[in-house]
């Protein structure tokens, strides 16, 4: 190559690179891999199946959400790029498909029976006694929920690891306390917690580092209803009290918020029912089988006929739409009626009419 020539393909192939840094297109189809490095160390290699990009380098805000064939991208250019939220976890499911299970437990021989939703096979398994009180939560972090209980005779906690089926137990509280785990460090586990009436003190023992949260909330008379009223990966301290239809939650996040909502007579069943990930407090009304919802977003309530006297409310997320759902077990009929935001009304016949629905362990 003559050097005159040599010297305008150079200067062509730097036109063209400066070109490329001001324009961007959209791309779609293929398998293919993208590679960019932009200011602050932005950027990154996305590489994988078949997707669609759209980006544009030097907006004011970082990145968008690009969804394709395979999976989700986030992606900034200022700051070098977005951290994507882990996933929401359905309460009560063992299989780890995102979905609550129907399941119960029966107290007389201590049998656990549940459904997965993934393939309808039904495991069982014996673990505890008839004056256990039934604990099941992620307690392990492995996306499983795991049979548990607590014993009030002497304050042990017992977890059925959903791994391998062996189990661990331990010491936590004492006769008197009420059980209310939740995963209040955030770590994805659920930890042991115990509120004591007779003191209003809250014990929490963190999975995360071992140590224990000491919090003095509540009054005698109050029941523990934790979640993660704030939405910042953490269950919140909280209560309702009866006597005149209170809330009192201590947010991890947002601070101390008290509100009135419910009778004495209803019981207080919180959960995310609308899907913005925060938990919205609810109860249901044993006298009429109303459900009452007070939305997070706004603080408006809506209400609906879910249940009649005598069923006992077990809600969940089982359609796996991130949404929490009405249901309640029928001892009568030995009968789960599933209200499902996503999927319709299910009807399922499962267990005997002495079982604890699973679900209903922590509706006070």
């Amino acid at each position: 190559m003559k050097p005159i020539l040599f010297f305008f393909s150079i200067i062509l192939l730097i036109c063209a690179n400066s070109l490329l840094t001001r324009l961007t297109f959209a791309q779609s189809g293929g398998t293919f891999q993208i590679e960019r490095s932009v200011i602050a160390g932005g950027g990154g290699k996305g590489a994988g199946g078949a997707f669609t990009l759209d980006s544009t380098i030097g907006q004011s805000l970082a990145g968008s959400e690009s969804i394709g064939g395979n999976y989700s991208l986030l992606s900034g250019f200022w700051a070098g790029g977005a951290t994507a939220s882990a996933p929401r976890r359905a309460p009560f499911d063992f299989d780890g498909d995102g979905k609550t299970d129907i399941s119960i437990c029966r107290p007389a021989p201590g049998e656990w029976w549940y459904q997965r939703s993934s393939d309808g096979q039904v495991p069982a398994a014996q673990f505890g006694a008839a004056t256990d009180l039934i604990t099941p939560g992620d307690w392990t972090g492995d996306g499983k929920t795991d049979i548990a209980f607590w014993r009030p005779s002497n304050g042990f906690w017992f977890v059925l690891r959903s791994e391998n089926g062996s189990f661990f137990s331990f010491p936590f509280g004492t006769a008197g306390d009420i059980p209310c785990p939740a995963d209040f460090d955030g770590d994805n586990k659920t930890d042991a917690c115990v509120f004591r009436p007779s003191l209003g003190v809250w014990f929490i023992l963190r999975s995360s580092d071992g140590g224990t949260t000491i919090v003095q909330f509540g009054i005698g008379e109050d029941k523990p209803v934790p979640a993660d009223y704030d939405g910042d990966g953490k269950a919140d301290i909280a209560i309702y009290r009866p006597s005149v239809g209170q809330w009192w939650i201590q947010r991890s996040s947002a601070g101390l918020l008290a509100f009135q909502f419910g009778l004495s007579t209803d019981r207080p069943a919180p959960g995310d029912y609308t899907g913005d990930g925060k938990a919205d407090a609810a109860f249901w009304r044993p006298s009429n089988g109303f459900w009452f919802v007070l939305r997070s977003e706004d603080f408006s309530f809506f209400s609906f006929p879910f249940g009649a006297a005598g069923d006992i409310p077990a809600p969940g997320d089982y359609d796996g739409d991130g949404r929490f759902d009405a249901a309640v077990f029928r001892p009568s009929a030995a009968t789960w009626f599933i209200q499902r935001t996503t999927a319709g009304t299910a009807i399922v016949n499962f267990g005997l009419p002495t079982d604890i629905p699973a679900p209903s362990a922590f509706v006070r």
